[in-house]
C-alpha cells in the first residue's frame, strides 16, 4: 500500500457485504420511551417544586402556637471534653473512592436549542481579529481538558458540558471561535438534515463511515434525538437508528475504517443519551476492533494481523476506543487496547532519528498522519509525551491551511487535506496555548471562506475530471464542520478511571427504574 492510500475511508473496490434496509421494530419503542422520559424529567421539577410547598405551608398552619408567657429556668450544665476517633483505614479508602465517583462521573447532557442571528455574514471572517485578540498566548486549557482539575471532590464534571447552549457559547468566546464559525456549523448541519437519506443513512457509497461521521458532526453541536430538538431531533434519530440496525444485523465488520467510525459515533451517542438501543451496538462494533488488534498494537486493512500495519487506520481505531471508554462501554480487553496503542505509536510507528511518525513503516509518514498520531496519545493520555510535544512542534513549524492552489490536482478519495486538517486542528488545540492562537488564526478563515452558499464543502483543489467520489461532499463537509467544533467538542484527555459508568445510574437510568421501564 502507498502512503498516499493513508487517507482512503475505504479499500479499492470494497463494498460494505450488503446494506440493510432501515428497520424500527424496537428502536422506535425505545425512543419514544426515551422521549416520553425527558418530558417526565422536564416536568419533576416543578411538581417536586408544588409539592414541596404545599408541605410547608402545611406544616406552618399545624404546629403554629401563639406566643405564651414564657417561664425563666435555671439551667445547670457540665462541660466534658467529647473523645475523637479516628477513622479507620478501610473507611478512607471508601470515603475516597466515592468522592473520585462523584468527581468524574458522566451526567446526562443538556439538550441545547439552535438560534441563528441572520444578521451575521457567514462570508465575513473580519470578526476573528476580535475573537483572537482576546485569546490570550498564555490560556491554559487544563480547566476544559483535564476534568481532575475540579476543586470540590463533589462537583460532578460534565463530559459533554460544553456542547450545551450556554457552553458552546462560554467556550467558543474563550478559545477564539466567532458568530462566523458557529453559522458555518449550522449551514453543514441544515445541508447534512436536507440531505439525509430517506432510510437514514447519508451519501451514495460508504454509508456505514458517512453515517457515522454525520452523527459525530450533530453530536458535537449537542444534537440529540430529544422532543425539545425540533430542528435536528429527527434528523439524529434516524441516523441512530440506521447506524445501529447496521451493526447489530452483521455478523461480522463491514471494514477497518468504517467500523472504526461507526464504533466512535456509537459510542458518543450512548455517552450523551444514554438511549438503551445503542449500547449493544456500540459494544459490538468496540468488541470487533479491540479484536482486530495486532500483537503490536497497530492496525491493518481488513483487521489482518500480518506483519504490515497502517496508523491512518489505526488512528480510527484510538478515537473510538476513547469514546467508548469514556461512555462506559462493557468491552472484554478495551483497556488494555488503549494501552497496546500509546505503545505503537510510541515504539513502532515513530522514527527518533527522524522526528516522525510512519505510515506503515517507522517515521514514513505524511504531514497529516503527525497531527493523527499527535492528537491520538493527547485523547489517550499521553499528550506530555516527548513524541507528542515533538508532533505539536513539526506542525506548528511546517503546516499550513491553503484551501486553493491552482498548481495542485489530487485525488479526493486519497488526497482530501481536510483528513490532514482535522486531525491537526483538533491537535493544536490540545496542545493550547499561544500555538493554538497561530493555527486558529490560520485555518478558520480559509475554511469559512471556502464553504459552498448551501452549506457544504468539497475536496480542496480535487480534479474532478479525473477522480470521481461520490461521498465527496458528506466526507468533506463532515470533517470541516468537525474541525470548526473544536472550540466546544473536546473530551477529556486523560484516561478515566476504571469502572466509573459502571459504579453509578444515570439519570435516566433511575427514571427507567420509577416508571418500571425495561428497554
Amino acid at each position: 500500500m502507498s502512503e498516499n492510500e493513508e487517507q482512503q475511508v475505504y479499500t479499492e473496490g470494497e463494498q460494505p457485504a450488503y446494506v440493510p434496509q432501515y428497520t424500527a421494530v424496537d428502536t422506535e419503542a425505545a425512543l419514544a420511551a426515551y422521549q416520553h422520559k425527558k418530558t417526565v424529567e422536564g416536568l419533576m421539577g416543578p411538581i417536586v417544586s408544588l409539592v414541596v410547598h404545599v408541605v410547608a405551608l402545611g406544616s406552618l398552619l399545624l404546629f403554629y402556637e401563639p406566643d405564651v408567657p414564657k417561664v425563666s429556668k435555671t439551667i445547670e450544665i457540665e462541660t466534658k471534653e467529647m473523645e475523637i476517633k479516628e477513622l479507620d483505614k478501610k473507611a478512607l479508602e471508601e470515603l475516597q473512592e466515592l468522592e473520585e465517583i462523584a468527581q468524574d462521573m458522566v451526567p446526562t447532557v443538556e439538550k441545547p436549542t439552535v438560534s441563528v442571528d441572520a444578521s451575521v455574514d457567514v462570508g465575513s471572517v473580519a470578526d476573528f481579529s476580535d475573537a483572537m485578540a482576546s485569546t490570550d498566548n498564555a490560556t491554559d486549557f487544563s480547566d476544559v481538558l483535564d476534568i481532575r482539575a475540579n476543586d470540590s471532590p463533589l462537583k460532578i464534571s460534565s463530559l459533554y458540558g460544553g456542547r450545551s447552549n450556554e457552553g458552546r457559547e462560554k467556550t467558543r468566546k474563550k478559545f477564539g471561535g466567532s458568530d462566523a464559525t458557529e453559522i458555518a456549523v449550522l449551514k453543514a448541519l441544515r445541508w447534512l438534515k436536507k440531505t439525509q437519506n430517506p432510510n437514514g443513512s447519508w451519501a451514495p457509497s460508504e454509508q456505514e463511515a458517512m453515517t457515522g461521521l454525520a452523527l459525530l458532526t450533530f453530536l458535537a453541536h449537542g444534537e440529540t434525538p430529544s422532543p425539545e430538538n425540533e430542528e435536528f431531533g429527527e434528523t439524529v434519530q434516524r441516523g441512530m437508528q440506521w447506524l445501529a440496525d447496521n451493526t447489530n444485523n452483521r455478523s461480522k465488520p463491514a471494514g477497518d475504517y468504517r467500523n472504526g467510525i461507526a464504533a466512535y459515533a456509537l459510542s458518543e451517542a450512548y455517552g450523551m443519551t444514554k438511549v438503551p438501543f445503542l449500547k449493544p451496538p456500540m459494544e459490538k462494533a468496540l468488541q470487533w476492533l479491540v479484536d482486530g488488534q495486532q500483537k503490536s498494537g497497530g492496525y491493518d486493512y481488513g483487521y489482518k494481523k500480518d506483519a504490515r500495519w497502517d496508523l491512518s487506520v489505526a488512528c480510527w481505531q484510538y478515537q473510538a476506543m476513547k469514546a467508548g471508554y469514556v461512555a462506559g462501554a462493557e468491552v472484554q480487553g478495551l483497556e488494555d487496547a488503549i494501552e497496546k496503542g500509546i505503545k505503537f505509536m510510541k515504539n513502532v510507528t515513530y522514527d527518533k532519528k527522524k522526528q516522525r511518525f510512519g505510515y506503515s513503516s517507522p517515521g514514513s509518514g505524511s504531514d497529516g498522519l503527525q497531527g493523527a498520531a499527535v492528537l491520538c496519545l493527547q485523547l489517550l493520555g499521553d499528550g506530555n509525551s516527548f513524541e507528542a510535544k515533538n508532533g505539536v512542534k513539526y506542525i506548528s513549524d511546517n503546516c499550513k491551511v491553503t484551501w486553493v492552489n491552482p498548481k495542485k490536482k489530487v485525488d479526493a478519495a486519497h488526497q482530501n487535506e481536510l483528513y490532514s486538517w482535522y486531525y491537526q486542528t483538533q491537535a493544536m488545540f490540545h496542545a493550547g496555548k499561544g500555538t493554538w492562537k497561530n493555527w486558529n488564526s490560520m485555518f478558520a478563515p480559509e475554511f469559512i471562506k471556502y464553504q459552498n452558499p448551501e452549506g457544504y464543502w468539497e475536496c480542496p483543489n480535487a480534479d474532478k475530471q479525473k477522480y470521481k467520489v461520490p461521498y465527496d461532499k458528506w466526507y468533506t463537509t463532515c470533517l470541516a464542520a468537525l474541525s470548526l467544533q473544536v472550540y466546544y467538542r473536546y473530551l477529556p484527555t486523560f484516561k478515566m478511571p476504571k469502572g466509573i459508568a459502571k459504579t453509578e445510574k444515570t439519570t435516566m437510568q433511575k427514571l427507567d427504574d420509577d416508571l418500571g421501564l425495561d428497554l
